[in-house]
């Protein structure tokens, strides 16, 4: 399963940032890793929806819940990930009714690769 292996994929520590309300982790994709497989077959890069993925379960690594992505408020692609490229991502959440809205920056080095604002839910929250 994907989020499997992207929270594989994840490094030991979760920082906390700004009083507990941001937060920051590292992901490293190696070359074998399912979401370069056919994008692109020579020249892979990690796909726009496997970024949104790590942002969720950066989310579920720290929250222990098992929280699915529900709405997507804004996206924006700048940078492409390659396989071995350690990706950081920052996040901070804030809670609407029983969903949590977060912000989200995935840093390539210094450099800005996506940042987007995503709404998550979890799968009780998802059946009511």
């Amino acid at each position: 399963m994907l989020r499997d292996e992207i929270i594989a994929s994840a490094g030991p520590d979760i920082m906390t940032l700004e009083a507990g309300r941001n937060y920051e982790m590292t992901f490293s994709f190696d070359k074998s890793f399912t979401g370069f497989q056919g994008h692109f077959p020579q020249h892979p890069v990690l796909p726009a929806f496997v970024q949104l993925m790590t942002g969720e379960c950066a989310v579920r690594i720290r929250t222990a819940r098992n929280w699915r992505l529900s709405r997507i408020h804004k996206a924006k692609f700048l940078k492409t990930v390659h396989p071995n490229q350690p990706v950081s991502v920052r996040w901070d959440e804030r809670p609407i009714n029983n969903n949590l809205q977060c912000s989200f920056t995935l840093l390539v080095g210094n450099e800005k690769a996506a940042v987007f604002t995503i709404e998550l839910t979890t799968e009780e929250n998802s059946h009511a």
